[in-house]
């Protein structure tokens, strides 16, 4: 299963917009603003968007799969982010910059796993219509 022009242009969109806002992350810390468990979800986010956008490039055959559930990933991470971040006392303004930056993966990553599913990737439970 061969991915469209526009599924591979999304992904790797999702892939872009993972490696900015994760990458952001790590001088804060390196310097210390942050705990060393804060790593995880960078080196997760990092790895899962380099591994995600060479399959795309690469044009392997699990590449939608790959993109479906980098995109589940990043939709589910986010909503439990986000209302972590909102209920915990935190800023106004750090609390809208989180939420532009949730708003816009879980975008990208829903845009870029329909198109993928479109295409014929994930799981065959997931490609069925309702009908």
């Amino acid at each position: 299963m061969a991915l469209a022009p526009r599924t591979r242009a999304l992904a790797l969109a999702l892939c872009g917009w993972t490696l900015f806002t994760w990458i952001t992350r790590v001088p804060l810390l390196v310097r210390g603003d942050e705990s060393a468990l804060g790593l995880v979800p960078v080196v997760v986010f990092v790895l899962g968007a380099v591994a995600v956008g060479v399959a795309v490039l690469r044009r392997l055959d699990g590449a939608g799969t790959a993109v479906v559930a980098f995109a589940a990933w990043t939709v589910a991470y986010w909503a439990v982010r986000l209302a972590l971040i909102a209920t915990n006392g935190h800023e106004v303004a750090f609390v809208v910059v989180h939420a532009v930056l949730g708003l816009v993966a879980g975008t990208l990553a829903v845009v870029a796993a329909r198109a993928a599913r479109a295409d014929g990737a994930g799981p065959a439970w997931a490609r069925r219509s309702l009908a």
